[in-house]
């Protein structure tokens, strides 16, 4: 694939080069004369043809020679043609880009002729031309040096005074900014009508050019800012259209120079050629715009790169350095050309249906661009019209690309829209049932805290109330059996002593239930303390006498929670550990860990475990595993548990028979 792709680049190399060889080297067949007055007597002035006056100058360099000033003994440096004077050779050395110079060519025409004019083509120059020693055009200023000189650049008719047969043309030229120099056109001699006439043509042209791309391009920026920004594409059209606009009209017209009079040709020469170089960037991307997902992804970076390359060097190279950029970028241009065709046939071929107009549009604008290349060159010069209005029709037809994807989003967002009014709708109907749902919850929810209320009232009433009878109970069951002491056998003790033990028993369950009732109720109010102090005070309560091995851990930690609940949950874990141990030594390890938005805790102690089935059971309300278990109410877990839920955390059981048991739980910081 590597090889495949270097012989496409060194294809598309090789066809620039060619293309430029071949353009520089085809031209028009054109008048030649030695030096001498030039004769056209039997040169043949048709209504639709012109003579061209390119060769048979007498050339005078660094000179400003006034048509009085010539004698017969004036001997020229050279006889030139009308080309870049940097092309011409004064003893062996090529002359160079900055400079002035005197021109001059004689010529005889017969006096039975039509009125004939002779055509001045605008150069990269100021200067100043004299016919038959008549002063008759002065294109900005000449001078001998780049401060005294103002370039201008104008192209000009002017008729011939038809009682004269023999002229003489005097043309000084200042050059201190392009790289062309001097006369690099022909003047063209031609019926006056015939010149005129084709002059107006190039200017409607020009000004259809001018008008219908300007306007192109300020509508679809307004288009693009104030109503469609989704689509980037448009941006970049309708830069490229506002580009070579204004491109065009400051290049043949140059209205700046007389809006302000002293401003810099070359400054305008600088804007001109940004344009001129974002005009295709722009036309870049928006093909780019147009096959995202077909172009490589770096494709787009390599444009804006190598814009900001040649607008940095425009900006800071002084004149005619900059000026010579033109053809690098023609042959970018023509490579990027080349890529475009090439991602248009990926489209084609993966059946993208705006393909077809997109491939229409990019052949009728190559064969204008390779049109506007032979302008640039000044090989066809009047084929400029057929560019202009073959831009007009390519860009008509980007428009109309551009419009069909507007209406393919436009349906597409029709679409979008009237799916999201029908969801809308839908969502109203979904709205008013939530909020019947949420009125009735809101109902339940205050139906249920009413239940809760008095579930507690119940609760805490009840539990009082039974604890009152069961005080009394106990105490006339201890003097029935004291009264009855000497006569009482050991069955009846037996019996008396069984008795006590429910009555203690049932005041142990109404303790349980007083206590989880506070705990549903209890104050939840935080405070800084330390982990390990807290841990000390419950084990000095439960293991007063030392018999057990406690061990808390080695780092103490700050905890932020309730004090209260934490040391219940602690004193309930670590009594039922020393409560149910089997062994003979109780061995507790309480851990603990902070993280970023919870304490981590564990008790783990070596006594008989709980066997798997029976985990979720020991946190059930009143639930025992040791059923003969006379001392256990079983409800402490229950309110563990409950503890742990209510501070956002978890709790578990990681414990298996005969191998001792580790509860884990968690506590939202």
């Amino acid at each position: 694939m590597n090889r495949l792709n270097n012989h496409f680049l060194k294809f598309i190399l090789c066809f620039s080069y060619l293309f430029l060889y071949y353009s520089s080297s085809f031209g028009l067949n054109t008048f030649n004369d030695n030096q001498g007055k030039i004769n056209l007597h039997n040169s043949s002035i048709t209504d639709d043809s012109e003579i061209l006056l390119n060769s048979g100058w007498e050339f005078y360099w660094n000179k400003f020679i006034a048509p009085e000033e010539f004698t017969i003994t004036t001997i020229p440096d050279t006889i030139v043609e009308t080309k870049s004077w940097t092309n011409f050779s004064l003893k062996n050395k090529k002359l160079p880009t900055f400079g002035y110079a005197t021109y001059r060519l004689q010529f005889s025409l017969p006096l039975d002729r039509p009125s004939i004019s002779i055509f001045i083509p605008a150069a990269y120059s100021s200067s100043k031309t004299w016919i038959n020693g008549k002063l008759i055009a002065e294109i900005g200023k000449i001078g001998t040096t780049k401060s005294t000189t103002l370039h201008r650049r104008f192209s000009q008719t002017i008729p011939l005074d038809i009682h004269e047969s023999n002229f003489e043309i005097v043309i000084q030229v200042a050059n201190f900014y392009h790289t062309k120099a001097g006369m690099d056109k022909p003047l063209r001699l031609g019926k006056t009508t015939y010149l005129n006439s084709k002059g107006r043509k190039k200017i409607i042209a020009d000004m259809l050019f001018i008008g219908c791309l300007g306007f192109i391009g300020i509508f679809f920026l307004l288009f693009f800012f104030f109503y469609w920004n989704k689509d980037k594409a448009i941006l970049h059209l309708g830069f490229a259209c506002l580009c070579l606009s204004y491109m065009a009209l400051s290049s043949r017209y140059a209205p700046f120079t007389d809006l302000f009079p002293t401003i810099s040709w070359a400054f305008i020469t600088k804007i001109e050629y940004i344009s001129l170089f974002y005009a295709g960037t722009a036309a870049s991307l928006f093909f780019d715009k147009i096959f995202k997902g077909y172009s490589h992804k770096l494709y787009p970076k390599l444009l804006r790169y190598s814009f900001y390359l040649l607008a940095f060097l425009v900006i800071v190279l002084p004149a005619p350095y900059f000026t010579k950029f033109v053809v690098p970028f023609l042959v970018f241009m023509i490579i990027n050309i080349l890529y475009v065709f090439f991602i248009i046939a990926k489209s084609i071929k993966e059946k993208k249906h705006d393909s077809i107009l997109l491939l229409v549009s990019m052949l009728l604008g190559t064969i204008v661009f390779f049109l506007h290349i032979f302008v640039f060159l000044g090989k066809i010069e009047n084929t400029i019209i057929y560019v202009n209005f073959g831009y007009i029709i390519v860009f008509l037809l980007l428009s109309m690309l551009l419009m069909y994807r507007f209406s393919t989003s436009f349906k597409q967002l029709a679409t979008s829209r009237e799916l999201a009014i029908n969801q809308g709708l839908e969502i109203s109907l979904q709205s008013k049932e939530l909020t019947k749902v949420n009125t009735e919850l809101k109902e339940n929810l205050k139906q249920l805290e009413s239940y809760n209320a008095e579930l507690d009232s119940f609760n805490h009433i009840v539990s009082h109330d039974l604890k009152a009878p069961l005080v009394a109970m106990h105490t006339l069951i201890t003097f029935i059996e004291e009264d009855l002491e000497l006569v009482m056998d050991d069955n009846a003790k037996k019996h008396f002593d069984l008795l006590k033990n429910r009555v203690t028993k049932m005041d142990a369950l109404i303790n349980g239930l007083l206590e989880y009732s506070k705990v549903a109720k209890g104050n939840k109010s935080k405070e800084l303390f330390s982990l390990n102090g807290l841990l000390k005070d419950v084990i000095d309560i439960l293991n007063h006498s030392k018999q057990n091995i406690i061990t808390i851990p080695d780092e103490d930690i700050q905890v932020y929670a309730n004090k209260i609940e934490l040391e219940h949950v602690f004193q309930n874990l670590i009594s039922n550990a020393i409560k149910y141990n089997d062994k003979e030594k109780t061995i507790i390890e309480i851990t603990a860990l902070i993280t970023d938005n919870e304490y981590l805790f564990s008790v783990s102690d070596n006594g008989p475990g709980i066997d798997s089935k029976y985990h979720s059971k020991i946190f059930e309300m009143f639930s025992r595993l040791d059923k003969d278990d006379e001392n256990s109410t079983g409800i402490g877990l229950t309110i563990v548990q409950k503890l742990v839920s209510q501070n956002n955390g978890f709790i578990s059981v990681e414990s298996e028979k005969g191998q001792g048991t580790t509860i884990k739980f968690s506590w939202k910081i």
